[in-house]
């Protein structure tokens, strides 16, 4: 019996491949304003969340502890995000962008919709809606599997 395994109809690479050249695409985008795809990300979050903790951010953007602390201790340095410390809790600080963070994620946004319209050409609202929200269950999928 042929093997009826077919990489290019596997859901995991078609998945792979679609985020990594729009990945990689619009990091070119990004390099005028000197961000990463995962800079961006953060100060993305950050510009709808208006501030959030390192926990919170964790779960927005789907990145590790480690790999986000390096990256906000980067855009620290730029100056396009600040630590704010809790009153009420000494040890705990909350992020938010600086006004340079927010002027520039501001300029980025009409970018990234652009490239969202570019990869969902073709689709009516229905679809793109329809997309996002399968996209979402195989996040939520893959999410409660890896914690079982």
């Amino acid at each position: 019996m042929p093997n009826s395994y077919s990489l290019e109809k596997a859901v995991p690479f078609l998945l792979a491949r679609a985020g990594i050249g729009m990945g990689k695409e619009f990091a070119t985008q990004l390099l005028p304003y000197k961000l990463s795809l995962i800079e961006w990300r953060v100060c993305v979050s950050l510009f709808e969340l208006q501030n959030s903790t390192l926990g919170h951010l964790e779960e927005k953007t789907s990145y590790e502890t480690s790999t986000l602390s390096r990256t906000i201790n980067g855009l620290i340095k730029k100056k396009f995000i600040t630590r704010v410390q809790s009153k009420s809790d000494r040890r705990s600080f909350a992020l938010k962008l600086t006004p340079k963070g927010r002027t520039v994620t501001a300029k980025i946004i009409p970018l990234a919709q652009e490239y969202e319209n570019n990869a969902i050409a073709g689709f009516n609202e229905k679809e793109a809606d329809l997309l996002r929200s399968m996209l979402s269950r195989v996040y939520a999928n893959m999410n409660a599997h890896s914690s079982e």
